[in-house]
């Protein structure tokens, strides 16, 4: 009598170029994301290239309320709760939609952020980040970074796709951009 490992070997042999294939598929989809959206930043920053200069800001004074805040859906498992101060949105004549972003844990830990997002370039810039007694402290290497739709900072690219931007410029106002952070409208012509 044959043992039962002598009898799965053929079936096994038989799944494992369906497994390889399985494997290759997953990796290649995995990895084309970045870069079509390395390609599209690429693209964007050639074309503003030297035609767009940042306009004057002020800095928070103070720290968000939690009264203030608005959160909003990120991914689906995402374990830290997002929110935007809705008294901190600003949007300026150059594109650019700055706010405080709150984000905390289950825990209680709470990390507070003062942000800008440049609609036209699909960029982000963290300005300050705030302390535990209301006060700022300057971003040390505060530049305009491409922005990434994955991994510690995927909420921005919900922001900018949900929210704050849309056709590469600011979604409206700032009271139109808080109007659709608490009441989030469907756009059917949006994919």
């Amino acid at each position: 009598m044959r043992s039962s490992s002598a009898r799965r070997a053929p079936r096994l042999a038989a799944l494992a170029p369906l497994a390889a294939l399985a494997l290759i598929a997953g990796c290649s989809s995995m990895s084309q994301q970045p870069t079509q959206d390395l390609d599209e930043y690429l693209a964007q920053q050639q074309a503003t290239k030297g035609k767009w200069k940042e306009a004057a800001f002020v800095m928070p004074t103070k720290a968000p309320q939690d009264a203030d805040l608005v959160s909003f859906p990120t991914l689906p498992n995402a374990t830290l709760d997002y929110s935007i101060d809705a008294k901190s949105v600003q949007v300026t004549d150059d594109g650019v939609v700055r706010y405080v972003a709150v984000i905390r844990s289950k825990q209680g830990a709470r990390n507070v952020l003062y942000e800008g997002m440049h609609c036209a370039s699909f960029e982000s810039r963290l300005y300050a980040t705030g302390r535990p007694d209301g006060t700022w402290v300057s971003a040390r290497n505060s530049e305009w970074r491409p922005i990434r739709p994955y991994g510690a900072t995927a909420y921005q690219g919900i922001l900018y796709r949900d929210y704050l931007c849309r056709d590469k410029t600011p979604l409206g106002t700032a009271s139109e951009i808080v109007q659709n952070l608490r009441y989030p409208k469907t756009d059917p012509n949006y994919r």
